[in-house]
């Protein structure tokens, strides 16, 4: 099976919605560390710090709910993969004395107007 490469619409969205997500953060205290981090074929797509936590953040945007809510997309296989590149971020950058959690920015715009939701700790890697 081959996968073909997101639509130049579908990178667009995803890189509006990343832009958004990463104001949000900003504006709630967030200090982005690092944008797109890649390891192999895993990526997390925002790494921020707030109070000596690190947040792996995965953002998910959608254009209406056609495809279903924003949040929707983390499954159990992509949660695996950002746990891969959460642990290839640790290694390539330890830090012991922050913890770190996994985040998710769900961004769905109808009628051009974007709605932000934001779930902290959004999943667990045991």
């Amino acid at each position: 099976m081959t996968t073909q490469p997101p639509s130049r619409h579908n990178r667009t969205v995803g890189d509006d919605g990343e832009e958004l997500a990463a104001k949000f953060l900003t504006e709630n205290g967030f200090l982005i560390l690092t944008r797109n981090f890649r390891c192999g074929k895993n990526e997390l797509d925002i790494v921020a710090e707030k109070n000596n936590v690190i947040s792996f953040v995965e953002v998910k945007t959608r254009v209406g709910t056609a495809f279903g809510a924003p949040i929707d997309a983390i499954t159990k296989a992509k949660q695996r993969e950002l746990v891969k590149a959460a642990e290839c971020y640790l290694q390539r950058f330890p830090d012991a004395t922050k913890s770190y959690r996994f985040d998710v920015v769900g961004i769905l715009i109808e009628n051009d107007l974007p709605s932000i939701t934001f779930i902290e700790d959004a999943f667990r890697i045991f």
